[in-house]
């Protein structure tokens, strides 16, 4: 019994870690990039998550290594990512950025965006470079 509830409760504490933004936001963090998406997903999903993490690490990798930029994904059929899901009403697919200024937070839903310029990558990562550098001025 004892062996069990050990187990359970590494289990546990490994789901939550997992799920969590792992990176630390601190005082200097301008911009949140964060990626939604559910369990069983498509190749349009895949793609739009491995592109807008080329973007970031060819075009903002000093910021994100500063943490002026923070990217993290989600899976919103995770119990531990409830509370961020429905902060971003995120259920499903869903490309969020999040100004922080001066504590403030304005979230830019992308995923409209997302979609439509997926299967062009250079208007896509064009785009998405414009938008990233106007939130992090």
């Amino acid at each position: 019994m004892k062996k069990i509830i050990i187990l359970l409760l590494v289990l546990l504490s490994g789901t939550y870690t997992y799920s969590q933004d792992t990176k630390q936001i601190t005082p200097k963090t301008k911009l949140l990039v964060y990626y939604f998406h559910i369990t069983n997903r498509c190749h349009t999903c895949t793609t739009i998550e491995a592109t807008t993490r080329k973007v970031l690490l060819d075009n903002f990798k000093t910021e994100l290594d500063s943490a002026i930029i923070v990217f993290n994904t989600f899976n919103v059929d995770s119990a531990a990512n409830q509370a961020i899901s429905k902060k971003y009403d995120a259920y499903g697919a869903t490309l969020a950025l999040t100004q922080i200024i001066n504590g403030k937070e304005k979230i830019v839903d992308m995923s409209n965006f997302a979609f439509s310029k997926i299967n062009n990558e250079s208007l896509f990562t064009e785009g998405l470079v414009q938008k990233i550098k106007e939130l992090i001025k």
